[in-house]
């Protein structure tokens, strides 16, 4: 069914009696959407530079990275790595590395523009 949009005035009585007319399901959806619109309201907003580190920083290992590494490392206290995985657990770590210098950049920048220590951001985490 199309859905025409009209621009209306609507008292808080009049829309809650138009949404007492809604079946369950959509009321269940309004709801929802309603919960959705009062927390984004009373959550403080953060400055979207601050919101990209902050998905850098909280981003983690992709999985396979993270499985093959773990499972490297196993071997390797085991002392039953082969030469091949050797290097392949090298290269992994290489990966690692770099993923978390990418995270601990991200915590500095944040520090810096929250203007607080590096330590003081990661004891507020």
């Amino acid at each position: 069914m199309p859905i025409v949009q009209v621009k209306v005035q609507l008292s808080f009585d009049e829309l809650l009696n138009m949404v007492k007319q809604l079946n369950s399901i959509d009321l269940d959806r309004f709801a929802s959407s309603v919960h959705e619109i009062q927390a984004q309201r009373q959550t403080p907003s953060i400055p979207r530079r601050e919101s990209e580190l902050l998905l850098t920083i909280n981003q983690k290992l992709p999985h396979e990275i993270q499985t093959a590494y773990d499972h490297l490392i196993a071997k390797r206290q085991a002392e039953t790595l082969n030469p091949n995985e050797y290097q392949t657990l090298l290269d992994l770590t290489e990966k690692v590395e770099q993923f978390e210098a990418k995270r601990i950049e991200a915590m500095a920048e944040l520090a810096g523009l929250r203007q607080i220590s590096l330590t003081e951001l990661m004891i507020l985490a």
